[in-house]
């Protein structure tokens, strides 16, 4: 995995950490089975979302080609994501 903004992991990760969250290391983890693929190989790199705790991804293939581009995205209290889910929720979501 490849971090283009290591301030913005760095305290996003101590924020998860503070509020005793795992919902983020289970969707880091999540990205991370994508990059090991063994027919579609990638690299998953991490961006600085305009939500708050929230992160833009891109799979990028070895050849340069882009792949799928979401979001892990932070639903906090209140949610200010933007982003429209089913159920209420707490904690980090892959869109």
């Amino acid at each position: 995995m490849k971090i283009i903004c290591q301030e913005h992991y760095d305290k996003v990760v101590q924020y998860a950490e503070s509020i005793g969250d795992r919902t983020l290391r289970e969707c880091l983890q999540r990205l991370e089975c994508r990059e090991r693929n063994p027919d579609h190989p990638c690299q998953i790199e991490l961006y600085r979302d305009f939500a708050p705790y929230s992160f833009l991804f891109k799979k990028r293939y070895p050849d340069g080609r882009l792949g799928l581009v979401g979001g892990l995205v932070y639903h906090g209290r209140p949610d200010q994501s933007h982003c429209f889910i089913d159920e209420p929720f707490h904690g980090w979501m892959i869109h």
